[in-house]
């Protein structure tokens, strides 16, 4: 064999390794955990994402889907894992999990004229309540809540917040993350909006990956959120 050939094919196989080595790291539109900005991913969890392939030398191709998708990829494609995702017990079997990543906190709001009072989760139950469609529906439903309007998108709800309970496709409260929620209603162009019951849910999250993705790459992920874990609390000390 030629010199030529032997440095070509050479080139051949580190490319295809360097291929086979890709990573593709899926998430939902979803602030402050994950959200596009200026035609990039951002927020806390990406952050943390980003960082973890920094520290264990991998790389990662990380896009926005609608969730149903990147959740549906990750099952399929062993080089995926989608984040940020809810440990729930049906998923514990679906995929590897690293983690958590981030947490979020999740409250009720309501447009400014809202004048009822809620002092429980359970007043919340005769009202139309806008969700995701991801583990906060899930989460609802598990706690009793049926009247629930689940969207693809959390953004579109603002608009549908109304005050008149007759009114069709319209929705009385909304749960969202607390962090970002008038922010995110503000860029959605709905009504000045109010936080009618706090914390209703607080969820850890995790990246959740492919059950075939080579443990050398599952190992490498989860030690450098280790030591990310470990310069966080050596700096709170």
């Amino acid at each position: 064999m030629s010199r030529f050939s032997i440095v070509t094919a050479i080139a051949i196989l580190v490319a295809a390794a360097q291929h086979a080595s890709a990573l593709t790291f899926l998430t939902e539109e979803n602030p402050p955990l994950n959200f596009t900005s200026n035609g990039q991913v951002a927020g806390t969890a990406t952050a943390t994402v980003q960082e973890m392939l920094k520290r264990s030398g991998l790389a990662a191709d990380i896009r926005v889907l609608p969730w149903d998708e990147a959740y549906a990829q990750a099952q399929s494609d062993p080089a995926t894992c989608v984040y940020a995702t809810a440990r729930l017990p049906e998923r514990y079997n679906l995929f590897q999990w690293i983690g958590p990543i981030a947490r979020g906190v999740y409250s009720a709001f309501a447009l400014e004229g809202f004048k009822d009072k809620i002092g429980s989760a359970g007043d919340l139950f005769k009202y139309r309540i806008g969700v995701a469609r991801d583990a906060r529906a899930q989460y609802l439903r598990r706690r009793g809540f049926t009247n629930l309007v689940e969207v693809d998108k959390d953004g579109d709800i603002p608009a549908m917040l109304t005050l008149s309970p007759a009114k069709p496709g319209g929705v009385d409260v909304w749960v969202t993350q607390a962090e970002m929620a008038r922010e995110v209603a503000r860029k959605a162009g709905g009504g000045p909006i109010k936080e009618v019951f706090p914390a209703i849910l607080t969820q850890e999250y995790w990246l959740a990956c492919n059950p075939n993705l080579p443990q050398a790459q599952v190992r490498a992920l989860s030690d450098a959120l280790s030591g990310i874990d470990k310069q966080g609390a050596a700096a709170a000390k």
